[in-house]
């Protein structure tokens, strides 16, 4: 009688580890912009803050309360703009906008007539601080107008 033969049949082709992709790769590098934020009345309203890139025009942001006096935004590397606006709301009127501007580092003052849009670029892995959008003087149409979510 033939005697039956058991043979192994090879393990399938899967790796044994699944290669693992981070998540981050997919995402340019980013840095972070953060500053104080003011307003030209008693308290602060809630308020959006905007950071327009120059090489397409586009906007991120991110949304402050009453209140808030600081801000924060982790943005891809480029050069941007920032405006803050007042949103509206807890008896605060909404549509006035207050840039970085060349203004701010000037202190503000009657003499400190220069309300260009300072352009601030973000490094990868680095924080930029004291970018305090505070211009809240540089008159009607100075600023884009504030993007509203989609």
């Amino acid at each position: 009688q033939p005697t039956a033969t058991h043979t192994e049949l090879p393990t399938s082709a899967l790796p044994t580890e699944t290669p693992t992709v981070e998540a981050r790769s997919f995402f340019p590098p980013t840095g972070i912009i953060s500053g104080q934020l003011s307003y030209p009345a008693e308290g602060l309203p809630p308020m959006r803050v905007v950071a327009f890139r120059l090489d397409d025009g586009s906007a991120s942001y991110t949304d402050t309360a009453a209140g808030q006096a600081t801000y924060e935004l982790e943005l891809p590397e480029g050069a941007y703009n920032l405006v803050a606006y007042a949103i509206g709301g807890d008896g605060f009127p909404s549509g006035l906008a207050g840039g970085y501007t060349k203004a701010v580092p000037c202190g503000l003052t009657v003499d400190c007539t220069d309300h260009t849009l300072i352009v601030v670029t973000v490094i990868a892995n680095t924080t930029l601080t004291d970018i305090n959008p505070g211009d809240w003087y540089a008159g009607e149409d100075a600023f884009p107008p504030m993007p509203s979510p989609l």
